[in-house]
């Protein structure tokens, strides 16, 4: 998979709009040409920057324990 640059100014906004109420697994389906790793580092710079502030919600935590024992 080729190297995407920067985040454009809507990919950030939807993750940011969708972090508590999706999965990891979720979130890689909404950027098919980001890699897991770049969606996690993306998020743990929101969030360092105040940006995301809130966490996941209980349901989706739930739906991504079930995930991870497909």
């Amino acid at each position: 998979m080729a190297r995407l640059k920067n985040w454009t100014y809507s990919e950030k906004k939807v993750l940011i709009e969708n972090y508590n109420k999706l999965t990891i697994k979720e979130l890689e389906a909404l950027f098919p040409k980001r890699s897991r790793e770049s969606i996690n580092n993306k998020i743990k710079r929101l969030k360092r920057s105040g940006i995301i502030v809130e966490g996941k919600d209980t349901e989706t935590i739930q739906r991504a324990y079930n995930q991870r024992s497909r």
